[in-house]
């Protein structure tokens, strides 16, 4: 999926975020590049989730400067910003007489002119790859009112893969899925890596964020007052207990797995 278009980095620098004028998050730096994944993690109402709205120009950011390949990306059109950024949502609001095919076929939007109805070789190629890595070639005749949740969440990811934008913006993509499909997201996330896809997600899990994070933009959320981020660095040193009790307010044991050797997150309740 690289292609002469595919951004090298997306930088953040002294941004804050929020709503109606009141930030939920501030004093965010980081960056992430072409090949890397970054996960974004932290307490409930942190400000993840507007964090990467802000990122994906879906609401406007208080202060700061964001960057897409050293351009600030409100200089960026929308159909170039969408050729170098995709954004898989929370939830999909999408017309309940739509289907698989139809919703993911719209991920070509920034690859056609305006006055094209037809879609291209590469259009047709690009849909069925997408359908066909996130498991959904299958569905993709049914209409999305009749998925579970776990499938209208793999359905939104063929979309953005079907974008072939160089980029990945991803909301909590674990949280409808069960054991084997996140299994099966882990993997695709690590195949879109080694593409040279960069991927930004926020996540809950903390054993899955060390699975396959290179790094972490781990935020605190102070009693009064916007979260602020902790640090931003790997997941050996910063997903450690000392950090994690700080966050989360509850302590955190770090297993192993005997089967793969992969640490495994597991709190209790600080106060007994």
């Amino acid at each position: 999926m690289n292609s002469s278009n595919q951004p090298a980095s997306i930088s953040a620098q002294a941004l804050s975020v929020g709503w109606a004028g009141k930030a939920v998050a501030e004093k965010i730096n980081f960056e992430i590049h072409a090949g890397q994944i970054v996960a974004i993690a932290g307490p409930n109402g942190a400000g993840k989730s507007t964090i990467l709205k802000t990122i994906a120009r879906q609401i406007s950011s208080l202060s700061g400067q964001i960057y897409v390949d050293g351009a600030d990306f409100r200089q960026i059109s929308p159909t170039c910003f969408a050729r170098k950024v995709a954004y898989v949502a929370q939830s999909i609001d999408a017309g309940p007489n739509l289907t698989v095919l139809e919703l993911v076929s719209l991920g070509r939007n920034p690859h056609q002119h305006w006055w094209s109805w037809q879609q291209s070789g590469d259009d047709t190629a690009a849909i069925e790859q997408a359908l066909r890595k996130t498991g959904t070639w299958e569905l993709r005749h049914q209409l999305l009112s009749a998925l579970s949740g776990g499938e209208r969440q793999r359905a939104a990811i063929a979309t953005a893969l079907c974008q072939q934008a160089g980029f990945l913006l991803l909301d909590e993509p674990t949280a409808h899925l069960d054991f084997r499909h996140q299994i099966e997201l882990a993997a695709l996330l690590s195949e879109m890596k080694a593409n040279g896809l960069g991927l930004l997600v926020v996540l809950h899990d903390l054993t899955f964020i060390a699975q396959i994070a290179d790094k972490v933009l781990l935020l605190t959320k102070p009693e009064n007052g916007p979260s602020v981020p902790v640090g931003f660095d790997s997941p050996h040193s910063i997903l450690v207990p000392d950090t994690l009790r700080q966050v989360y307010q509850v302590e955190v044991a770090i297993l192993h797995c005997p089967a793969t050797g992969r640490k495994v997150y597991s709190a209790t309740n600080c106060s007994k």
